[in-house]
């Protein structure tokens, strides 16, 4: 057998065999070693990149750069380009394993201008997308996903199937890091043809993002068992973000242990998590050992989207122990990093945090112009979010359709006439849901439109602001506050929504999701109107919640009856209340006291005047608040709504020259001593034009 015959078969050994390396086949390696010494020159070369290839694919990295490097050298000598550039590839592939991005990214450009003058465009794909992977990690987007496009678009023009759903992945994750959600579904769509395991990885990230931990944490389960450990941070980070905090620290340990006898750069990042564990914790001097370890590391990688990532929750953990100077300077820096990298996430969180720092020292003029920053993006961001959640929802509805079809197709023949009458019934619904998703979709544009108006108005009224004494900068500040408040309001309770209509779609209860969707159009049409105002009649606002409690009745198949009553000398069309100020608390009333309750429920809904203040009492006959309390507990929810606090709070703002809102929470118990419901009172300025 000559000499390079049996090269020959080296590489295709190596070939179909470097990606699943085991233990068993460690026996194989030491045959490869055996046999490189006896070849020469450009076999010896390409002997030595095999053999680096195949100790990269047991994960036994030093050997894998030991072979590397001196392919590196004997090619250097004797002038083998071909070799030289595989070898500066697989040293780019170890760099990325032990976290030397730097490195990788001179690597990577040196192959692929080799692999380019030698026209080896296979070589090329891989180039590109280890190219793409070091400057991605140094938050370098754009400049990464061009690097990935292109090797894309070899891999696909060479039909390699597996590593073009893997790029789609990596691509996927990257759009997701920066904010761009709707681009990253739609690349996780791309690698779903080609690769499922990168594909359950990105779309696990995107429910996780969207709040769905359960399913997030399902796509996370499909990933093959080889693959399992890169899941255990991710997975822990789903139990983190439900404040489960026990199962997110097991699976932290967990990645620490499986991952220890690899590289310790793999455990920077489990690290990074477990000081943001014991932030929430407040264990703040254990939260920032953790996080300056990880931050010292990624420092010295260039690792940009995780040093983002620390040098927030190094603020936060300053200011949580009272350092507000480190706090400051360190969300500073996270501002700057943020702002050269485009990550539009961190650059609003940045700003809001910088807000709560001035704010503390009383700094209002600095406070308020963070803030204002923070406003304006957070918006762009919420709208971004609200695009990504009617993805998912119409994709879910895609995929169980496509799994009924299936289910019929199975059938005898004789129900192929059904099939039919039940297909029409199917398409009839998605129309339904298409126009629902149209609605909102105007919805958001109008919003969009109507932020930019009042964004262009906000800056011409800060340019006067500022000149105003300090008494009138903390009433405007007070405002602003008040505005991003009812910001977070108006998303909730349409996502609300929009989930009943998903529901009934799914059930293919025709009338009940046609009468739903004629009554949510109307409140969704309600919505758009008041929201565009910071005050609206007394006479709207009851008419949107008569609208929302007639919703909710037929949600729940008018498990509970409502009534509103309006004392009889006011005049409701003249008076003003703000948008949406009522609904939070008759939400809480249906939701945690007559839903649980056995029996049909009463809510009545009193408006009276008294003294000059506006008075609206809220009662519900339902379980009691300690009872609601002990079944939420138990339920292990993973969603907390945010209502209640928001509306106190706004409650609270309201303020005219000599009166001031509140809110009182009475629990109702019979003679007895047994709880019989919960009665709400909220006292509002009386305001007018």
């Amino acid at each position: 057998m000559n000499v390079q015959f049996r090269y020959q078969l080296i590489l295709l050994f190596v070939a179909f065999h470097c990606p699943g390396f085991t233990y068993a086949q460690s026996s194989k390696v030491d045959s490869l070693k055996k046999l490189v010494p006896s070849l020469s020159a450009t076999d010896r070369i390409d002997g030595l990149n095999a053999l680096s290839e195949a100790f990269w694919g047991m994960r036994i990295l030093d050997s894998a750069q030991f072979f590397a490097m001196k392919a590196v050298d004997e090619s250097t000598k004797i002038k083998y380009g071909l070799g030289l550039g595989n070898a500066l590839a697989n040293l780019a592939t170890v760099d990325y394993e032990i976290g030397n991005f730097v490195e990788m990214e001179k690597r990577s450009l040196i192959s692929i201008s080799i692999f380019t003058k030698l026209h080896v465009e296979k070589r090329l794909a891989n180039g590109y997308a280890l190219l793409g992977q070091a400057i991605w990690a140094q938050s370098k987007f754009d400049q990464a996903i061009e690097a990935f496009d292109q090797a894309a678009h070899y891999y696909s023009r060479f039909k390699d199937s597996t590593a073009l759903g893997r790029t789609y992945g990596r691509m996927a994750l990257l759009e997701e890091e920066r904010g761009n959600y709707e681009r990253s579904f739609q690349y996780c769509l791309k690698a779903l043809k080609f690769n499922k395991n990168e594909a359950f990885f990105s779309l696990g990230q995107l429910y996780a993002d969207v709040g769905d931990y359960e399913t997030a944490r399902e796509y996370y389960g499909k990933i093959s068992q080889r693959l399992k450990v890169g899941t255990y941070l991710k997975i822990g980070e789903t139990y983190y973000l439900q404040t489960n905090y026990d199962s997110a620290q097991y699976y932290y340990q967990l990645y620490i242990r499986e991952s220890r006898d690899v590289s310790k750069k793999t455990l920077t990042k489990a690290y990074a998590l477990l000081g943001g564990l014991y932030l929430k914790l407040e264990k703040y001097d254990t939260a920032l050992f953790y996080l300056n370890i990880a931050l010292t590391d990624f420092e010295k990688d260039n690792n940009r989207n995780w040093i983002m990532r620390v040098l927030l929750e190094l603020g936060k953990a300053y200011k949580e122990s009272g350092e507000v100077s480190k706090a400051i300077k360190t969300t500073n820096e996270l501002l700057t990093t943020a702002e050269e990298s485009g990550a539009r996430q961190y650059i609003r969180d940045a700003h809001y945090l910088l807000f709560q720092l001035f704010d503390r020292l009383e700094q209002k003029n600095s406070a308020y112009l963070h803030l204002k920053q923070y406003t304006a993006l957070n918006n762009e961001i919420g709208i971004d979010i609200s695009a990504r959640k009617l993805s998912f929802y119409k994709t879910s509805h895609e995929r169980e359709q496509a799994q009924l079809k299936i289910a019929l197709l199975s059938q005898q023949r004789q129900l192929q006439q059904e099939e039919l009458k039940q297909a029409s019934q199917q398409r009839e619904f998605l129309y339904m849901g298409i126009l629902a998703i149209a609605l909102l979709a105007f919805v958001l544009v109008r919003n969009v439109l109507l932020k930019k108006r009042e964004e262009k108005h906000l800056r011409e009224l800060a340019e006067t602001e500022l000149r105003i004494q300090k008494l009138e900068t903390k009433k405007q500040l007070g405002d602003l506050e008040m505005q991003v408040l009812r910001t977070q309001m108006n998303p909730h309770f349409l996502f609300n929504s929009l989930n009943s209509i998903n529901r009934f779609i799914l059930q293919n209860n025709k009338s009940q999701a046609s009468l739903y969707l004629t009554k949510f159009s109307r409140l969704v049409r309600m919505i758009l109107q008041n929201s565009q105002n910071k005050l609206i009649t007394l006479e709207q606002e009851l008419d949107s919640l008569k609208l929302y409690l007639s919703l909710e009745a037929l949600r729940f198949d008018d498990h509970f009856m409502f009534a509103i009553t309006v004392q009889d000398d006011l005049d409701v069309s003249a008076l003003k209340v703000p948008p949406l100020i009522i609904q939070p608390y008759v939400e809480n009333a249906v939701w945690h006291g007559l839903m649980h309750k056995e029996e049909k429920g009463q809510l009545d809904i009193d408006v009276l005047s008294e003294k000059g203040f506006l008075y609206i009492k809220i009662m519900d006959n339902g379980i009691g608040r300690q009872k609601a309390t002990m079944l939420q507990e138990k339920a292990d929810t993973t969603h907390k709504s945010m209502g209640i606090g928001i509306t106190s709070q706004r409650i609270a703002m309201l303020e005219e020259p000599s009166s001031k809102g509140s809110v009182a929470i009475n629990d109702l118990v019979e003679i007895n001593g047994t709880p019989c419901g919960t009665e709400v009172i909220l006292k509002l300025p009386i305001m007018y034009d």
